[in-house]
């Protein structure tokens, strides 16, 4: 069963068009063409008597189910539960768990989440904003049916005994308590002789006729309006970010100043708009890289979440901490690391293979053949990628030219092999272009004069080709290793980090980078996320730096 709310922002300075327009959306008319295109749960409950859904046995089994099934309340901590539901359902499926085991983690998992779930302070509402206060006598009544403008507002019961509970939304009391609920219905007692009700939902300025009727029978009736102004909450504190903005292009504009008097002084240039040329480069690189960098660094010591983003406090190294200490952290960095040697070797060996065959063979079309390797690269990634990840599902190409019937992508092993081959393909063009073009450098009386000492075919390739194609390839390699380190798309098209196998770790084909991704925008832990995100620099700074040192990198390049 899939469900379907509306809400409207705080913010908005139109919260009644808002309103009306998911009024609209969950109309009968609109949700019947929408459950009937699309096959989802219809949300309007006059079509549980509609003839086309009844026939339909898939819409009416979703009403059937709701008989049965609990509102799901449209709150951060609901939607917390697909991680570990997720999780769930791969560890049944792989049967590493049983079912029950494996639904028991997930709650518990969920419980673990809740727990540690940041909340903001609720917003003061407006007393009186869209609402409407009536009260009526029950004169010993059993049923009552508030009406507002001619339609339905809300159902009141007589009922002996406390079954029910307080849902929230309409305010509706005795006097004194809380009137509970069955569903939509609210529960009075017999003993009660006065409801008083405040009504949401009326338009600011608008006469409303709000009518109560007991058994068919008018008992009241009034008109009246709401006229309370709607108070809406003060925009963040942007001050700090573009102090910092101002701040950035004051200090480039001084830096520049300094350079060009400098510059002039000691005769270094003649040009008197040298440097206004290169300043707007210079504060694009700095609004847009270093400042994003440097927030990302501070976010790194803060308790930043989706709740508490711009309101966050310093906390110290408490981010790393949890970090180092997470459990997975060291299963994700391993294959991070196997991913990418894995890819840059491949992509570097595949790459030189091919683009020494076509430079050094004598066969024809040599043309055709390079654009043909080249189209891997050419095609947008995202449809490559997910063109393969629907060949390696169950009813796709490759299950149908075996003649199986496997789900590749849930078992873990394969889903790694998979996702490696897959950025391999995409990889490999890039590397042969790049090595192509560095091979038609290399002077080609070279070779003829290594012939004619009788050096030719391997020897030529390891003592010739190699160490002329060192400047070229060691700036490749590098940053090879760099982008598939930090390669995004290939994981999140193809399995989304999955198979999710243990609660509360990364999956078996996340990478750091794709399990950042998660930490920030699933669990909304900015902090952490931002952590990991230190971590991951680190970490290639460190790499880069020690490669540079090792091959000479920059000397190579000179």
């Amino acid at each position: 069963v899939t469900y379907k709310g509306w809400s409207v922002s705080k913010q908005s300075s139109n919260k009644v068009a808002a309103a009306e327009l998911a009024l609209w959306f969950s109309s009968e008319n609109v949700q019947k063409e929408f459950a009937v295109e699309t096959y989802t749960m219809p949300t309007h409950v006059a079509l549980e008597s509609d003839e086309e859904i009844i026939e339909d046995p898939v819409l009416s089994g979703f009403f059937e189910q709701t008989k049965v099934g609990t509102p799901a309340p449209t709150t951060r901590a609901m939607s917390l539960v697909y991680d570990p539901l997720s999780t769930a359902f791969e560890q049944a499926y792989s049967e590493i768990a049983s079912t029950e085991e494996a639904l028991s983690g997930a709650n518990q998992q969920l419980k673990e989440q809740i727990a540690t779930l940041a909340r903001a302070e609720p917003y003061p509402l407006a007393d009186g904003y869209r609402t409407i206060t009536i009260e009526f006598e029950t004169n010993n009544s059993y049923s009552f049916d508030v009406y507002v403008d001619g339609d339905l507002h809300t159902e009141i019961r007589m009922q002996e005994g406390s079954n029910g509970s307080v849902l929230g939304y309409d305010s509706c009391t005795d006097g004194t308590n809380e009137l509970l609920q069955i569903g939509q219905i609210r529960m009075v007692q017999a003993s009660t002789r006065v409801v008083e009700c405040e009504l949401t939902g009326m338009v600011p300025d608008k006469e409303h006729l709000i009518e109560v009727y007991s058994e068919q029978e008018l008992v009241y009736s009034t008109r009246a309006q709401t006229t309370v102004e709607d108070e809406r909450p003060k925009a963040g504190d942007t001050s700090p970010v573009l102090f910092a903005l101002g701040a950035i292009v004051l200090s480039l504009i001084a830096l520049l100043s300094f350079a060009k008097w400098n510059d002039t002084k000691l005769g270094r240039t003649k040009s008197k708009l040298a440097h206004f040329y290169v300043a707007p480069a210079l504060l694009a690189l700095a609004i847009l890289t270093f400042y994003p960098v440097l927030y990302g660094f501070w976010l790194a010591f803060t308790d930043a979440n989706q709740t508490q983003l711009g309101d966050q406090s310093f906390i110290g190294f408490d981010n790393f901490w949890e970090v180092f200490s997470s459990n997975g952290f060291l299963r994700v960095a391993l294959f991070t690391l196997v991913w990418t040697v894995v890819n840059v070797s491949a992509h570097i060996g595949i790459g030189l293979f091919l683009a020494n065959l076509l430079h050094r063979s004598k066969i024809n079309g040599k043309v055709a053949y390079r654009t043909l390797l080249l189209l891997p690269w050419a095609v947008p990634s995202y449809i490559s990628v997910l063109v393969w990840r629907g060949m390696f599902q169950p009813d796709g190409f490759v299950n149908d030219l075996l003649g199986t019937n496997i789900d590749f992508l849930s078992d873990p092993t394969g889903a790694q092999i998979i996702v490696i081959l897959v950025n391999i393909w995409l990889g490999v063009p890039f590397m042969m272009m790049s090595i192509s073009g560095a091979l038609q450098s290399l002077p080609s009386d070279m070779y003829e004069a290594a012939e004619v000492d009788g050096v030719s075919g391997w020897r030529a390739f390891r003592y010739l080709t190699l160490p002329n194609l060192r400047s070229a390839l060691i700036p490749l390699s590098l940053l090879g290793f760099i982008w598939t380190f930090n390669m995004f798309n290939v994981i999140y098209l193809m399995t989304d980090g999955g198979p999710n196998l243990y609660f509360g770790e990364p999956g078996q084909t996340d990478i750091l980078i794709t399990y950042v991704y998660d930490v920030a925008f699933r669990e909304g832990a900015y902090g952490v996320a931002a952590a990991w995100s230190v971590i991951i620099f680190l970490m290639l700074f460190a790499f880069s730096w020690r490669y540079m040192k090792q091959t000479n990198a920059t000397e190579a390049v000179g």
